[in-house]
C-alpha cells in the first residue's frame, strides 16, 4: 500500500458517537517535502487540469495530510474511479477525517461518503484486512441511523476472522468491548495473546496496531514484560504514519516496562482518554 493510502488508513479513526480521534498533535507532524509543495503549486495554479493531474493534485493534497483540500480534489473524480480500491480507500479516509473534525449536524455527508466509499473498497477487495477493520469500527461504533449495525459489526468480526485468526481474536475483543459484554471481551483477548508464544508473526496476516494492542494485552493480562517489550518494539520498527497509535505511546509503555516505579501522570491521562483498549482494561480489570 502506498504512502497516501497509510497515511489516511487509522488517522480517521471513526470517533463519531462513542470515542475521540486521538489528536494529530501527538503523532509526529507530516511535513511537505519541497518537490511535494512545488508539486502541488503547479498543479493548483493549472486553469484546467485533465484527469489525471486531478487525481495527483487529490493524492499530493492527502499526503501533506490537507484534507480539506484532498476532498474537494477527489469528489468529482469519485463516479469514474467507483471500481478503484485505492481511491475509495482515501476518499472514505479522508471523508472520515473530516467528519470528526466538524458538528454532527454539517458531518452527514462526510460520514455517509465514508460509509459508502468503504464498502465500495471492501466489495471490490474482501480479504483486504485494514478496510474489514474499518468496516468493523464504523458497524459498530455509528448510531444505526448513518448505518451503524451489531449485526453487521459480528459478520465483520467472522469475516476478519477468514482472513487473519489473530486479528479476529482482536476483533471479537473489541466488538464485545464495545457492547459492553466484558466477560467475553476478555475471553477473546486472553484468546489472542495466549495463541502467540513469542511476537514473531511476520509470517501471519496481522497489521501493525495489532502488535501494540496484543503487546497492551500480554502487559496487563499475562504480566509478561518481555513479551509485552518485544511486541513494542515490533509496533515501533515497523510504525508507518497512519498507524492508530503515536510512537509516544508505545515509548512510554517500554519505560514504564523498565521501570514501573517512574509513572507519568500526564500520559497516564492520555491513554485513559485515547487508548480505549488500556482504558477498558484498567478500569475493569486492574
Amino acid at each position: 500500500m502506498g504512502l497516501a493510502p497509510r497515511i489516511i488508513i487509522i488517522l480517521f479513526c471513526v470517533g463519531y458517537s462513542y470515542g475521540q480521534r486521538i489528536p494529530q498533535s501527538l503523532f509526529e507532524p507530516i511535513e511537505a517535502t519541497a518537490e511535494q509543495r512545488l508539486r502541488i503549486h503547479t498543479l493548483d495554479t493549472m486553469k484546467t487540469r485533465n484527469f489525471q493531474q486531478q487525481q495527483e493534485l487529490s493524492l499530493l493534497y492527502a499526503a501533506v495530510a490537507d484534507y480539506q483540500n484532498a476532498y474537494d480534489a477527489m469528489e468529482p473524480l469519485a463516479d469514474s474511479l467507483v471500481n478503484d480500491f485505492t481511491f475509495q480507500f482515501i476518499f472514505g479516509g479522508i471523508a472520515g477525517i473530516l467528519a470528526t473534525e466538524l458538528p454532527k449536524v454539517r458531518s452527514l455527508p462526510y460520514v455517509r461518503t465514508m460509509k459508502a466509499s468503504f464498502e465500495q473498497a471492501a466489495a471490490l477487495n474482501p480479504d483486504h484486512l485494514e478496510v474489514q477493520l474499518v468496516l468493523l469500527k464504523l458497524y459498530a461504533e455509528l448510531p444505526w441511523i448513518l448505518g451503524g449495525s451489531s449485526n453487521k459489526a459480528e459478520q465483520k468480526v467472522k469475516e476478519i476472522e477468514a482472513i487473519s485468526p489473530i486479528e479476529g481474536h482482536l476483533a471479537k475483543g473489541y466488538y464485545n468491548r464495545i457492547f459492553n459484554n466484558n466477560k467475553e471481551a476478555l475471553i477473546a483477548y486472553l484468546d489472542a495473546v495466549n495463541e502467540v508464544k513469542n511476537c514473531d508473526l511476520e509470517l501471519n496476516p496481522l497489521t501493525n496496531d495489532a502488535y501494540y494492542r496484543l503487546a497492551v494485552l500480554s502487559f496487563y493480562l499475562q504480566k509478561e514484560v518481555t513479551k509485552a517489550e518485544c511486541f513494542f518494539s515490533m509496533y515501533l520498527e515497523h510504525y508507518q504514519q497512519g498507524d492508530a497509535y503515536p510512537k509516544s505511546f508505545a515509548r512510554y509503555y517500554m519505560s514504564k516496562l523498565a521501570h514501573p516505579e517512574l509513572v507519568d501522570a500526564d500520559m497516564e491521562q492520555i491513554l485513559q482518554e485515547y487508548d480505549g483498549l488500556t482504558a477498558w482494561i484498567q478500569n475493569n480489570f486492574k
